[in-house]
């Protein structure tokens, strides 16, 4: 390479990084006024409910808001279309076809004869030819098979209908269990808090004993494990607690404010949970019963298509056609005929396909009563266990209301003993404690009690 291109090909790099370097340099300055100049949508704070929530308020807004129910809904709509679908066998069917071709014979005929070879036709002419045709066919008996057909879809329909009550049922059982769940935590929270300040209090008092030299180190260690504990189980409540507020937030579609939200009692069912024991009153016997209905007509249907069906129709042709023109051939279009005709449809051997048919419609058929047998099974079960868990519940408020009493009147003696200086402030906190230790158990059992009570009502209406 010589001195001159040398030169040249430094010359030419260095102008191209020269313009390079200001491009950049002036993209740069472009984006930084773009960006001083963009304008920014700040997104409005999400709304968090706080105060007081109730089980019936949250329940109200689930099933507004709750997937499972709209997606049922829309269950409804589509069997509703499917009983339309089914109407209109009862209506002719009319169908207009039209169609254009060439044909092109290679062989010279001297007659005007149509050659066939087995289903195949052979055109003797070359020519254009078209044809539109109007065709009006009517099932004008078939056995009552459309009748049974829209009989399917309006129980279908029905079906779908009882599923949205039987949605509803599920999803105020589960709203119950996590409202229960977030109940009996918060309640567990707020005593937890105070049981730790009495711990904290009496760790307090054991380390100016241990200084003392009045407390072993043994004994310290064992209150602040105490202490450590009981933190370690305020942590795992919150945990829990903010689980099932989640729950209710999907349910719902609305979020809350979990450090400043109240959580009600639920309001105890006035009604007799042993009362109602006809399950044939119940969704889920409708449901099933609806279902067997289904699979007895799918049996009628399926026995009828050894049947014959009888069809009316009309055609109505227009026909046009040319040895060398398209265009000639659309201007010969004309009327050519009109049929009219009724046909007798009957099945002879089908290779026992319809046999078959018969066959597996019946074997549904029996299916449908197992599965109706173990659907009320299911339904009979889980409401006996309730009712027996209730009937525990009852026992264990009964019981752990009476031990509360106790402690209770245990906790005035101590605090007077305390006040005489007979017993230690350490003495008076423990005793506080096991006050609210049994408070803990005595509000979740009584809690799920009332929520038990709650799902048997749940159930039992129907």
């Amino acid at each position: 390479m010589s001195n001159f291109s040398k030169k040249f090909l430094i010359y030419f790099l260095s102008i191209f990084l020269l313009n390079s370097s200001l491009v950049s340099f002036a993209v740069e300055e472009t984006i930084k006024e773009d960006e001083k100049n963009a304008v920014v949508i700040e997104k409005e704070p999400e709304k968090l409910i706080s105060g007081k929530i109730t089980f019936e308020d949250i329940t109200e807004k689930a099933k507004k808001h709750a997937y499972d129910i709209k997606i049922a809904d829309f269950e409804i709509l589509i069997a509703k279309q499917g009983i339309r679908d089914a109407r209109s066998e009862y209506f002719p069917k009319i169908v207009a076809t039209a169609g254009t071709e060439y044909t092109k014979n290679f062989k010279d005929y001297t007659t005007s004869t149509v050659t066939t070879v087995g289903d195949s036709f052979i055109n003797p002419y070359t020519r254009f030819q078209s044809i539109l045709g109007i065709t009006l066919s009517y099932n004008v008996f078939d056995f009552g098979i459309r009748k049974n057909n829209l009989d399917i879809m309006k129980e279908d329909t029905k079906v779908k209908e009882l599923l949205v009550k039987e949605q509803l049922q599920e999803l105020g059982l589960t709203l119950t269990d996590s409202y229960c769940k977030l109940l009996i935590t918060k309640k567990q929270l707020d005593i937890n808090k105070e049981i730790l300040a009495l711990e904290q209090d009496t760790l307090k008092m054991k380390e100016r004993l241990f200084q003392a030299k009045e407390l072993s180190k043994t004994e310290l260690n064992d209150q602040k494990i105490k202490v450590k504990q009981i933190e370690k189980r305020i942590s795992e409540l919150t945990s829990i607690a903010i689980e099932s507020l989640n729950w209710i937030s999907f349910y719902t579609g609305e979020n809350y404010d979990f450090e400043n939200i109240t959580v009600s009692e639920f309001k105890k069912p006035d009604f007799d949970p042993m009362e109602s024991n006809d399950y044939t009153k119940s969704i889920t016997w409708q449901i099933q019963e609806k279902e067997l209905k289904k699979k007895e007509l799918e049996l009628r249907i399926a026995k009828k298509n050894y049947l014959p069906k009888v069809n009316a129709y009309s055609r109505y042709y227009v026909y046009g056609s040319d040895h060398s023109s398209y265009r000639d051939a659309i201007d010969d279009t004309s009327p050519s005929n009109w049929t009219v005709g009724a046909s007798v449809i009957m099945p002879v051997f089908d290779g026992f396909k319809t046999s078959a048919a018969v066959q597996k419609a019946s074997i549904a058929l029996q299916q449908q009563i197992v599965k109706r047998d173990k659907a009320i099974a299911e339904l009979m079960t889980r409401l006996s266990t309730m009712r027996s868990n209730l009937m525990y519940l009852e026992n264990q408020v009964e019981k752990g209301n009476e031990l509360l009493e106790e402690l209770m009147d245990k906790e005035k003696s101590t605090k007077r003993l305390a006040e005489k200086q007979i017993i230690t402030p350490i003495e008076l906190n423990d005793t506080r404690v096991q006050v609210l230790e049994q408070m803990i158990d005595y509000e979740k059992t009584s809690s799920t009690a009332i929520a038990t009570l709650k799902g048997i009502e749940i159930i039992t209406t129907y």
